[in-house]
């Protein structure tokens, strides 16, 4: 949908049969009485900064993608804003959350309530729909594996990663981890938020690997001087006046 010259779409726009097959439709959405997905991409500047599902009973209204479509650049320019300035707060511990092959929650660790309460807080049952959504991923994708990444209530990021246990015929479990994103995960995201071009992206994780001017420059097979200017320029972006800073403000 990235790609697309208007970048929402119902479901219901697409070919029965298709909609029939939707493993999110038929595993996620229905069990909670649930029909008809609307999806939408926030993009601005040819970039893609978040996305959003909606569902409900009822259809939705052409008059209701155009409004979606019209606001879609606004909400992607504050999300672009908001990925340089939002705190993720304290660390809580990772949760644990075993599925079982019904889509019902088996077993969880006891920092799971904590979570729960906390993706609730932003709409009931927020937590459970996002285990189930990584959970089908993880069930549909070849590797038995899917990841999510979601905003808090915070202002911050959360990771969901959804992997297939081993097990016999019929008794297929699924481990859901829930925790804080780290600095690393959210690096791709804070580079482009922060409007730095592809070459000066290679160089600020070349200097956050802790590498010094000469090795990166022979790297990235350029002159030592092209990487103190590109260095110059990050700087001048980020809001910084050293390495270390740097290092500080993308991986804190």
């Amino acid at each position: 949908m990235s790609q697309r010259p208007v970048p929402v779409a119902r479901l219901s726009d697409l070919p029965r049969r298709v909609v029939e097959r939707s493993g999110r439709l038929t595993e996620v959405w229905r069990p909670l009485g649930l029909g008809h997905e609307l999806r939408v991409v926030f993009r601005v500047d040819g970039v893609s900064w978040g996305a959003a599902g909606l569902v409900r009973r009822g259809e939705f209204s052409d008059r209701e993608v155009g409004f979606l479509t019209s606001v879609g650049p606004a909400l992607a320019a504050a999300t672009r804003v908001a990925a340089r300035t939002g705190r993720a707060g304290e660390r809580a511990e990772p949760a644990i959350v075993v599925v079982g092959p019904d889509g019902r929650q088996r077993a969880a660790t006891a920092a799971a309530e904590a979570w729960r309460a906390e993706l609730d807080e932003i709409a009931p049952g927020r937590f459970a729909v996002l285990v189930r959504a990584v959970v089908t991923g993880a069930r549909a994708a070849a590797t038995g594996t899917f990841r999510a990444r979601v905003r808090d209530a915070r202002g911050g990021w959360i990771v969901l990663r959804a992997s297939r246990l081993l097990a016999g015929a019929g008794d297929e479990e699924t481990v859901v981890t829930v925790e804080r994103a780290s600095g690393a995960e959210l690096l791709g995201v804070l580079l482009a938020a922060y409007g730095l071009t592809a070459r000066e992206r290679d160089v600020c994780r070349e200097v956050l690997a802790g590498r010094s001017t000469v090795d990166i420059a022979a790297r990235l097979a350029i002159s030592a001087h092209t990487v103190q200017d590109h260095l110059k320029s990050v700087f001048g972006k980020v809001g910084v006046r050293s390495r270390g800073e740097l290092t500080v403000k993308l991986m804190s």
